[in-house]
């Protein structure tokens, strides 16, 4: 079960910008078990945050439960100062949070292109998508991480280290204001 102190309470963080996320006295319980009890969170812009903690400790628990797909039974989020509730995680993601799960949740007979746009797909006209303008889009955001491969590749035929790069691309071709990796070193040899 995961605890923790209350940060000091300024308005503030030390590099003077107020915190783009505030998970507060967020707690979660399933039946037999207390996962989550009054756990607080602060990220600022540019930070890099780890959680770290026995399996069943509750972090994947609290990454959850900002993607939208627990709820808390107590507690609040708050994005860039207001108060939000995050019902799904297509809701997660249009409020900027993307979310890359401890599995890998592509799928590998389609190109890495059609993986990173899948849902939001341009569109030549309604229910034609534009491959030209997602493969333009895929190998801008695989660029930008450094991806050697190009994006008409069949996922499949990528390693696994390739895929989660293609898991981090679908994230940030949403513009992501916060990135969420659940164990991301999980999947990897």
């Amino acid at each position: 079960m995961a605890e923790s102190t209350p940060p000091e309470q300024t308005a503030q963080g030390a590099e003077g910008a107020p915190p783009i996320l505030r998970m507060t006295q967020i707690s979660k319980g399933f039946p037999g078990v207390q996962a989550l009890r009054d756990v607080h969170l602060e990220v600022r812009k540019g930070e890099v945050h780890a959680l770290i903690g026995e399996n069943g400790a509750g972090k994947s628990t609290l990454m959850k439960i900002l993607a939208g797909v627990y709820h808390p039974d107590s507690g609040t989020i708050e994005l860039e100062g207001q108060p939000v509730k995050i019902d799904s995680p297509k809701q997660a993601l249009a409020l900027g949070i993307g979310i890359i799960h401890q599995e890998l949740n592509l799928a590998p007979n389609i190109s890495a292109a059609e993986n990173i746009c899948l849902g939001h797909e341009p569109q030549l006209f309604p229910g034609w998508a534009d491959f030209n303008k997602m493969n333009q889009k895929a190998e801008r955001v695989l660029r930008q991480l450094g991806a050697t491969f190009p994006p008409t590749v069949l996922v499949g035929r990528l390693s696994t280290g390739q895929q989660q790069v293609v898991e981090i691309a679908k994230a940030l071709s949403e513009d992501a204001r916060i990135l969420v990796m659940d164990e991301p070193t999980a999947s990897l040899s």
